[in-house]
């Protein structure tokens, strides 16, 4: 069974109750002072460059895993994976905004497992 990409995270992984991104991005469009958001359940980093194509944080690999270890929090600091390219006549060049982020994890607890009657 093929799987939606639109899937949306918590009905593919179940047994997490809850996810909570917070992100702090600088570089272009980012704003002078930038500040820690929480953007609540998201499985993607948007860029705010405005010359930014096809950018942003993918954050789906690190959930998989954080979901298979059990993990409850991380916090990393990725690129942009987007290309500038505003003027045909400019060579596209990487983009340079930065990400860091935080992601919180809560499972959902599981119950004992009833005991089969001896009787």
């Amino acid at each position: 069974m093929a799987i939606s990409w639109q899937q949306p995270f918590r009905e593919l992984n179940p047994k997490v109750e809850k996810l909570v991104v917070k992100v702090l991005e600088e570089g272009k469009g980012a704003g002078k002072s930038p500040d820690w958001q929480t953007l609540g359940s998201v499985t993607q980093l948007d860029c705010h460059n405005p010359l930014c194509q096809r950018g942003g944080v993918d954050l789906q690999h690190t959930l998989r895993e954080m979901v298979a270890t059990r993990r409850a929090e991380l916090e990393n600091v990725k690129m942009c994976r987007g290309i500038e390219g505003d003027k045909p006549s400019v060579a596209p060049r990487r983009c340079l905004n930065r990400f860091a982020f935080r992601i919180s994890l809560a499972y959902t607890v599981e119950g004992p497992r009833p005991v089969p009657n001896a009787g």
